[in-house]
């Protein structure tokens, strides 16, 4: 894997830091990280930046502390939920990696914090059944806090004192989060702006990265990892998707306005300067669309919950390259015509009625149907899918849970190929010179012979967070993260091809690549 572009530290929280705490001897920083009940803990070496440990819990880190004296960190986990509240004391020692943990199956532990060096302070959460809440306060005294074994408390018979039902907790000030990790970036040689989420990549003939980025409508970078310009996005949210142009001279963006609802820009920059050639815009959130003459279209996706709010006539509309209206779609229920996550498609392709693909003819607004739809794929038709026209013909490889090459525009099935990984879903996938790249969520990215669905190769990400993908013209495949970061992975060689004891369709392929250093 060749060196990414924006190589900021501090990756493996993804740009979403909630708390940062320094040991007492300032040789560990702890970071964590909380999302969709899943959170990270990432250790590093204050010397350099580099990440010691990671740990990960199905739980929500809601408070870290490093021990006064000790190099002991404490974490304190509860899983979030309103009926059936767990949580989880964790204690871990940077410089040994010795972990133990101490489960609660009743409460949350929020939060956990050192009142002295022989002293740990927790702090209990729960609801009753008329949704009320339940607060306690224990705490633990010891002597010898260092390699303690699982048996060594039970958060259980921990004597507690209620607290009354107003009691404010104090947790970490998460407003000095941010500052602080600058802060300590620059004490190491380093910046951290910490904006995250590539939302979008794409790399030019010529070398340079387009990539999508919070804060930012679009940014420009050279081969060698510079950044030459950068377009601010006026509301703060950066783009969310793009679509560049055949020649390459300009990219269309979409950017969500201030709350996502009820504004989103479609600006055209050039890609020489970021000058932003036109900026049209609706009065609703909407999402993009396009095909490779350079058409695009726009679905209204606005959640209307009430007949206060009815639907904006029309909700899908289709604009010429240059951003000319050509026609539009009016559907009772916007639902009833969804568009397909298509890319380097020559037609706009839209899931009708939860029953067929069809394509849309942007200036008539009639329809083509092209083949009927499996019923699992109704919420979102075909999952990712890219268009290839290759010396097997014209087809569109998809996924969601397993990868499948269907004919265009027939859509008859020719391959499928399951995922290694149960849980593991496509996140984004593009295909160049007869290769399908795949970005899975369990970090891997995997590359399939795009004729038949052979395994060529399996590569382990950093756990940075997988976003985007995107096959460069050179064979270089982008990823972009939800840390901010684009890696660059090397193509594979020419004829390169993976052991594969499993045929399309029935096994499951060769063993995952060991990962490259980033």
């Amino acid at each position: 894997m060749n060196a990414p572009f924006h190589d900021e530290p501090f990756p493996e929280v993804f740009g979403n830091a909630s708390q940062v705490i320094v040991s007492a001897d300032e040789q560990w920083i702890a970071v964590s990280s909380i999302g969709s009940h899943r959170s990270r803990v990432a250790v590093y070496r204050a010397a350099d930046l580099s990440c010691a440990h990671l740990l990960t819990f199905p739980l929500d880190a809601e408070a870290i502390d490093f021990h006064p004296t000790l190099p002991l960190l404490s974490i304190g986990l509860n899983n979030g939920d309103a009926y059936q509240r767990e949580g989880c004391l964790t204690l871990f020692e940077p410089g040994t990696g010795h972990r133990v943990d101490f489960a609660d199956p009743d409460w949350g532990v929020e939060p956990a914090r050192w009142l002295d060096a022989r002293t740990l302070e927790l702090t209990f959460f729960t609801w009753e059944s008329d949704c009320s809440q339940l607060q306690s306060r224990a705490t633990v005294v010891r002597d010898d806090w260092l390699g303690l074994p699982s048996d060594a408390l039970d958060l259980r018979t921990l004597p507690r004192t209620p607290l009354p039902p107003d009691t404010l907790v104090e947790h970490l000030d998460t407003e000095l989060t941010y500052p602080l990790l600058r802060s300590l970036a620059e004490q190491a040689g380093r910046s951290y702006d910490g904006l995250g989420q590539v939302r979008a990549v794409a790399a030019l003939s010529d070398g340079r990265v387009l990539a999508t980025r919070s804060h930012a409508v679009v940014e420009c970078w050279s081969p060698d990892g510079s950044l030459l310009w950068s377009v601010p996005a006026p509301s703060g949210i950066g783009g969310s998707r793009m679509e560049v142009s055949a020649d390459e001279r300009t990219v269309r963006v979409a950017v969500p306005g201030p709350d996502s609802r009820t504004r989103t820009d479609f600006p055209l920059v050039a890609t020489c300067d970021g000058r932003v050639l036109d900026r049209p815009s609706v009065p609703f959130a909407a999402a993009l669309s396009a095909r490779t003459d350079g058409v695009w279209a726009i679905r209204d996706t606005y959640g209307r919950g009430s007949e206060a709010e009815p639907p904006a006539p029309p909700n899908t509309r289709t604009f010429a390259a240059d951003g000319t209206p050509l026609g539009t779609v009016h559907e009772p229920d916007r639902y009833d015509l969804v568009p397909i996550d298509v890319r380097r498609c020559p037609e706009l392709l839209y899931g009708r009625r939860r029953r067929d693909v069809i394509a849309l003819d942007p200036r008539t607004a009639a329809e083509t149907t092209l083949f009927p739809l499996e019923p699992f794929m109704v919420d979102r038709p075909l999952g990712r899918a890219v268009y290839v026209s290759d010396s097997a013909g014209p087809a569109l490889l998809h996924g969601r849970t397993e990868l499948v090459r269907r004919t265009f525009p027939a859509g008859e099935v020719v391959w499928t190929r399951p995922l290694d990984g149960e849980a593991s879903e496509v996140v984004d996938l593009d295909a160049h010179a007869g290769v399908l790249h795949a970005l899975c969520t369990d970090g891997v990215l995997l590359s399939v012979d795009a004729a038949d669905g052979t395994v060529l190769d399996r590569r382990a990400l950093p756990p940075y967070g997988p976003f985007s993908v995107h096959a460069a013209p050179d064979g270089t495949v982008l990823v972009g993260t939800s840390a901010g970061q684009i890696l660059r992975c090397r193509a594979l060689p020419s004829g390169s091809r993976a052991t594969d004891p499993g045929a399309p369709g029935r096994g499951r392929g060769a063993a995952p690549a060991p990962a490259r250093s980033g």
